[in-house]
This record gives C-alpha cells, sequence and structure tokens, in this order.
C-alpha cells in the first residue's frame, strides 16, 4: 500500500513538474513572427571563443524575406574598414515549427518566452558537441522571470549557469530593416 501511494504521488506530480521545466516557451514559433529587429539579451555555449571576443558588445540584427522569400539573418559587423554585412538565409522546416536550417545538418531552434517580445534560439550539433543557444529580445530588459526561464533553459541544454554571458549594445553599425 505504501509503494502504491508513492507511485500515486509520483504520478501526480510529474505533470507539475514537466511544465515547470518548459516555464512559458512557446514552441510553435513561425518565421513571419521572427520578423524585425532583435537584440542579443544574452547567450551561452560551449564554443571556444577567446575570453576579451567573448565579453565584446553584441550588435543588434534582422530577420527580414529576402527576394526569394526566404527568412534571412542580417547583421552589420563592427570591422577595423567600416561595417559588414553579415547574411544567411534560413530554411524553414516544413513540418516542424521554430526549426530552421542554415546548413546542411545546421539546425536551430526557436521558442518564444514568456509573451513574443523575447525568444530563445539554440543550435546544437550533435557531431562535434558543440552548443550554443541565446536570449533574444525585441528590446534589451526583460523582466526577471524572463532571465529565470532563459537560466533554466541553459541547464536543461547541458550547459553552466555561471557560462551566461550579457553583452552590452553595440548599435555603432546600426542596420535598417528595409536592406
Amino acid at each position: 500500500m505504501t509503494m502504491q501511494l508513492l507511485l500515486l504521488t509520483v504520478v501526480m506530480t510529474l505533470p507539475s513538474v514537466e511544465q515547470k521545466s518548459f516555464g512559458n516557451l512557446e514552441f510553435d514559433v513561425t518565421a513571419d513572427e521572427l520578423l524585425g529587429k532583435w537584440y542579443i539579451v544574452a547567450w551561452a555555449g560551449n564554443v571556444f571563443l577567446p575570453e576579451k571576443r567573448k565579453f565584446s558588445p553584441l550588435p543588434p540584427f534582422t530577420f527580414v524575406r529576402n527576394i526569394i522569400g526566404k527568412l534571412e539573418f542580417r547583421m552589420n559587423i563592427s570591422k577595423p574598414i567600416g561595417c559588414i554585412e553579415f547574411r544567411i538565409y534560413m530554411d524553414e522546416h516544413k513540418s516542424v515549427l521554430g526549426v530552421f536550417k542554415i546548413w546542411p545538418e545546421h539546425i536551430i531552434r526557436f521558442v518564444f518566452v514568456q509573451g513574443k517580445d523575447f525568444a530563445v534560439a539554440a543550435y546544437i550539433n550533435k557531431m562535434n558537441k558543440y552548443k550554443l543557444t541565446m536570449l533574444m529580445g525585441r528590446n534589451m530588459t526583460p523582466k526577471r522571470i524572463i532571465l529565470s526561464e532563459f537560466e533554466g533553459f541553459v541547464v536543461n541544454l547541458g550547459l553552466n549557469r555561471t557560462d551566461i554571458i550579457r553583452p552590452k549594445c553595440d548599435d555603432s553599425c546600426e542596420l535598417s530593416i528595409e536592406t
């Protein structure tokens, strides 16, 4: 009888634990919902970067539809010779919302956090075990609950919460949405 009560308790609490681990993440992100200007609010990953680069300010970026209708990531990067535009198009997965392919075997997953003004992007490369995730926002000031959700996401991904970096914004090479 004691064992049955224990099992019943575990079964009744599992849904709330599962819900708590995913928090308020929405998995049905579409390309159209990503369009516009975004900021990198925080990021974490196990890719090697020199210490100086890890804490560099990051520019805002945009998602636009390119001339052939594909979702395109655009970011102006400041270089000694001036601003250089980086572009990469993303193929939307045909049957799984929020999943995009950038190169063969390079998949990025987007989920919204607490509405549609903040999202988490995650890249996992299973071959060499690279993991990279970022909290992106329509602004740079998320509520504490959003930062907490991102922290939980980082931990669930197998990364350390101490590796989360909150970069400053470098808008010296501002990118217009129309370009």
